[in-house]
């Protein structure tokens, strides 16, 4: 029996594991073909589309890239309403980044304008409403941030680079044209599917999976129209996004250069003052009154001993953390059950987690307007994911929230007031009278250290809104950021009656 005739050499990582296969085994398994055949049809479309950026040599020699971009963004559960429609709300962004040294420059205008710089070891993020700069909580890696994904050259370009990690996933049709699937390991370990025109080897779009708060795994899509040749590299003119099949994001090109000087962009600011970092938190409850907890995090939820039973306010955080606080409860309090949990409004972040409340047979308040909401969050949304944590789906109880209403047992006594504003208008917050504690979220954040912003329309609104109810204030707990007192919440709202 004749030896069956060799192979054209390959180079590179892919000859060396090829050659090590062969010489383990004379013929590659059925498995072992599919892998080899799905990485074997990805190389002419890796090739196709490097060569329609202009060539290997082009693209892989972009050192720098400085862009500017107007944005709209349409906020996903995160407008006044519940939606859809989405609110949008108009911003900018632009970005400058060195691959050679890795250094990098963001800024996001819009309601929270921020800048953050990253310059060989030091990294800094600037608040720009508050003109104050901090280290960043999560500095930007040259890696993995996201100038390559916004950028389809430089996209290519590491798709190119690990072209042996790179597999052929099947094809699409966008705008009735097809396009091959390439699927893409990053270096945070998430998968791009990026779709490349079988044509002219232009990248059109890119998946990935996330897990949305509202309806469980999800796709993000993000598409690349209009190409024009800048300096001799196609680069779309708009991007826009698309999560769990609603449109989010939609920007347009201002202007873009490549390989230009942008240096002096990392130069760390002489003249803004610098502030503490927040610190780390616990994932602690922290006790703000006898019988009165609060959580330690980026949401923080309020938990109130009633004497038989507990109540609880808000849902942030996600169904592993509520559980973890829930757990803590059991030790505080000897396993009191929950017996209601408050929603103060139905923005995602506040309610990611109502199924480990609904798991527990507590009766969910909250406006009647996001009933359907919260029960779609409970019984529908699903994770596939072995290590995501998730209740079973259950059949929520839900009660309808009044324009005030009052939980009361014995010595302790909850109001819960709706407040409506230009950030939510089912929105709510809870007072305990006796203890003179404001607990809301979003709208009167204390932020971790330094300075209070000026108050913006969220504030506003809110303010006019809630004086009126005259309830005596001495803390002011919040979901997000530090503790504050009355005295420096009206010390806000005098910042917006100055600046007029």
């Amino acid at each position: 029996m004749e030896s069956p005739s060799p192979r054209p050499p390959r180079s590179g990582l892919a000859a060396i594991a090829l050659a090590t296969v062969a010489g383990v085994i004379s013929a590659p398994s059925a498995n072992a073909q599919v892998f080899l055949d799905v990485y074997a049809r990805a190389q002419p479309v890796i090739t196709n589309m490097v060569e329609a950026y202009g060539g290997a040599d082009t693209i892989t020699a972009i050192n720098t890239v400085h862009f500017k971009e107007n944005n709209t963004i349409f906020q996903r559960y995160q407008s006044r309403r519940l939606g859809p429609p989405f609110d949008t709300v108009p911003t900018t962004t632009e970005l400058a980044y060195d691959k050679a040294t890795g250094n990098f420059y963001a800024a996001f205008g819009g309601q929270f304008p921020v800048r953050q710089i990253v310059n060989g070891e030091e990294s800094i993020q600037i608040d720009l409403t508050r003109m104050v700069s901090f280290p960043p909580p999560a500095p930007i890696d040259p890696n993995t941030h996201f100038i390559h994904r916004v950028v389809p050259a430089l996209l290519a370009a590491r798709i190119y680079q690990r072209a042996q990690n790179v597999t052929w996933a099947g094809q699409s049709r966008i705008n009735d044209r097809t396009h091959d699937v390439l699927s893409v390991a990053w270096d945070n370990g998430q998968v791009y599917m990026v779709h490349v025109d079988s044509e002219t080897g232009l990248i059109r779009r890119y998946d990935i999976l996330f897990p949305d708060f509202v309806v469980g795994d999800a796709l993000a899509e993000s598409y690349f129209e209009d190409y024009k040749d800048i300096e001799g590299i196609p680069t779309p003119q708009r991007r826009w996004q698309r999560m769990a099949g609603q449109k989010t994001f939609d920007a347009k090109l201002v202007e873009i250069s490549y390989n230009g000087d942008v240096s002096g962009m990392f130069e760390l600011p002489a003249d803004v003052p610098a502030i503490d970092p927040a610190p780390p938190p616990e994932q602690k409850l922290r006790e703000l009154a006898e019988g009165v907890w609060i959580g330690n995090g980026p949401y923080q939820n309020l938990y109130v001993d009633m004497g038989e039973y507990l109540v609880s306010v808000d849902a942030g955080g996600g169904t592993a953390a509520i559980e973890g606080e829930l757990g803590q409860l059991d030790e505080l309090t000897g396993g009191k059950p929950l017996k209601y949990s408050v929603i103060t409004h139905h923005h995602s972040d506040h309610t990611n987690g109502v199924d480990a409340l609904a798991a527990t047979g507590s009766t969910l308040l909250a406006d009647a307007s996001i009933h359907n909401y919260l029960a779609g969050i409970v019984r529908d949304r699903h994770f596939a994911g072995a290590n995501t944590t998730h209740a079973a789906p259950a059949e929520p109880r839900l009660t309808a929230l009044k324009e005030k209403q009052v939980i009361e047992d014995g010595d302790r006594r909850i109001e819960i007031y709706r407040v409506p504003n230009a950030h939510a208008e089912d929105y709510y917050v809870v007072y305990l009278p006796a203890e003179k504690i404001l607990y809301g979220a979003d709208v009167f954040n204390f932020p971790p250290t330094g300075p209070i912003p000026p108050a913006n329309e969220n504030f506003v609104t809110f303010w006019q809104n809630f004086v009126p109810l005259g309830l005596q204030v001495e803390t002011v707990a919040n979901a997000h950021g530090r503790l504050g007192t009355w005295d420096e919440l009206e010390a806000r709202a005098r910042t917006q009656v100055a600046a007029n």
